[in-house]
């Protein structure tokens, strides 16, 4: 049914576009899109699903009002425009891109402003003059708080959609607060960071309270969702390793690995007979078995010196697609947020 269809908005172009696709083929699910002028596509892996393409701060409010159910957006702008609306909920804090910072530039040429407590003493300045300092943002919530927290108390906030660094060239701000990832385009308009980030934000997966409570078909969307971008990040820290070891007993060749605990898997080795490949074996031979463990990336090489040193040959390894918990931790927050 149509009322089914799980809506899923991703960013429409860009960087947030590029890494959401790629996030979700990593967990083979694939976006297909007709042509680049569609705002709409579909998601092959995920039945029932409509992807929707939308810019990041039309989905936070689209997901907040119901309009759509789920959607990937910037951290930045679900705490700037959720405030107090309990149905704008956080499936997954962190996606792991889209990594940028909220932070103060001001013109290069205030060789004497460098931080927090210079805009304070500034606006002082400025207020003694007759006018506040004028800040050019379209994160008016966020700096508001922060500048009252940094004892910047008298100032201006000037909304600002686009092209936010170019306000204090055009005289009509002092100062902005604006998200930067390479601080590219703010060196490039004469400016200069002061101060530390306002806050770090990335993409984060948010989900509708509205649509979702009372959706059993759409929620379960959700929680394939959820549970397929977990167990793919967990997986990318892992690999799976094989080895054939030759010993007089499986008993003897799991004390072994037992001694390097943090070596032994996720749980502990798998160890199996291999059957010989050259039929009957004289059975006063030792015996072959082959033994699967998986370990932490930053593991991999003590791991394998290890199983050499314990007579190991032929060990292939394997990076591990995804690794599943019992439960998912992501989803389970999602029921008690829904009741």
């Amino acid at each position: 049914m149509k009322n089914a269809l799980l809506r899923f908005a991703i960013p429409s172009k860009g960087s947030g576009y590029d890494d959401s696709v790629a996030l979700l083929a990593s967990c083979g699910l694939r976006v297909s899109r007709a042509n680049p002028r569609q705002y709409t596509a579909t998601l092959r892996g995920l039945p029932d699903t409509e992807v929707l393409l939308h810019r990041p701060a039309d989905i936070v409010e689209k997901v907040a009002e119901g309009s759509i159910d789920i959607g990937i957006s910037g951290i930045d702008l679900v705490l700037e425009q959720r405030g107090d609306d309990e149905d704008l909920l956080v499936l997954i804090d962190d996606l792991g891109f889209w990594h940028v910072e909220l932070v103060f530039a001001v013109p290069q040429t205030w060789i004497d402003v460098s931080s927090w407590q210079d805009l304070a003493d500034l606006s002082v300045e400025l207020q003694n003059q007759g006018r506040p300092l004028r800040i050019a943002t379209k994160y008016q919530s966020q700096v508001r708080s922060f500048c009252y927290s940094q004892g910047i108390n008298a100032f201006q906030l000037v909304d600002s959609q686009g092209a936010t660094e170019a306000a204090p060239g055009r005289g009509y701000a002092d100062i902005i607060a604006d998200i930067t990832e390479t601080g590219t385009a703010i060196r490039d308009n004469k400016l200069k960071i002061v101060g530390g980030p306002i806050i770090r934000s990335h993409a984060a997966l948010i989900g509708s309270r509205i649509t979702l409570r009372d959706n059993p078909h759409r929620l379960e969307l959700v929680r394939q969702l959820i549970e397929l971008i977990e167990a793919r990040r967990r997986g990318r820290r892992f690999y799976s390793l094989t080895a054939n070891i030759a010993s007089a007993s499986l008993e003897a060749i799991g004390r072994l690995l037992a001694a390097r605990p943090e070596l032994a898997g996720l749980q502990g080795p798998t160890i199996s007979p291999v059957w010989s490949k050259h039929g009957d074996a004289d059975a006063t031979e030792t015996a072959w078995y082959a033994v699967n463990v998986t370990v932490p990336q930053d593991e991999l090489m003590p791991a394998v010196d290890y199983l050499r040193d314990i007579g190991a040959s032929s060990i292939t390894s394997l990076p591990v697609q995804y690794v599943f918990h019992a439960r998912s931790d992501a989803f389970t927050r999602l029921i008690e947020a829904l009741g």
